[in-house]
């Protein structure tokens, strides 16, 4: 760690930290690059009890100003197992979550890539019935996750605005948080989050979140199950 981020992380102490999952599943896959995506419910219910008691608490993302010592769990891209193997981990515990949906996703418009020849979209009506909980926050997550620091600026607001007001219209509320896919973004991208009027978006960066945080650039822990 260089001398200056040692400098800044002192001069601005650990709040929080923001998760970021993917995939729950029962068992996870033989390809390293989908493996890697995949915590199981048993595990992930493990590293959660194991925080709550070293004292931290579970909070969702509209909540994180009010409080110290905070985790807020997300998970990219809207995969079906998110509500049928992960909703129901998070009801019967009370955790608070967030879901950042790839509307092309839903109800398999268009292909997880990464996962040839598998439908894994969440459906329609099971993100209307998960966003009905109050632990469920929904966040947009582009209509064709993109690599949006690739895009031109009309380009990238076409991804970003059309996946908000989709999600939307299909949930009749609301959206106000977002994640860049890919965690891949540049001037335009923030600029576009701000016209918006979006409250956060995540990164990909590895890091906790300090006092210092910038709600457009929310520093976020990649959460790996190990091997």
């Amino acid at each position: 760690m260089s001398l200056k981020r040692k400098i800044h992380n002192l001069l601005n102490p650990k709040i929080g930290e923001v998760w970021m999952l993917h995939r729950v599943v029962e068992q996870r896959s033989e390809q390293p690059d989908q493996r890697v995506l995949e915590v199981t419910p048993d595990w992930l219910e493990e590293r959660i009890v194991e925080r709550q008691r070293q004292g931290w608490h579970f909070v969702s993302l509209d909540n994180i100003r009010d409080s110290r010592h905070w985790i807020c769990i997300t998970l990219d891209d809207g995969y079906r197992d998110n509500y049928t193997l992960g909703y129901p981990l998070f009801k019967r515990m009370g955790i608070p979550f967030t879901v950042y949906v790839t509307t092309g996703f839903i109800d398999n418009q268009l292909p997880m890539w990464w996962y040839p020849g598998k439908q894994l979209g969440i459906c329609t009506d099971e993100l209307r019935k998960m966003d009905t909980d109050p632990l469920c926050t929904i966040g947009a997550h582009t209509v064709g996750h993109p690599k949006l620091d690739t895009l031109i600026y009309d380009q990238q607001y076409k991804e970003i605005a059309e996946s908000r007001q989709a999600l939307e219209t299909l949930l009749g509320h609301e959206v106000s948080h977002f994640s860049f896919p890919h965690g891949a973004y540049n001037a335009d991208t923030l600029d576009i989050c701000h016209r918006l009027g979006f409250r956060t978006a995540v990164t990909t960066n590895g890091r906790t979140v300090r006092t210092d945080y910038a709600p457009l650039e929310l520093d976020r822990l990649n959460i790996v199950q190990p091997d």
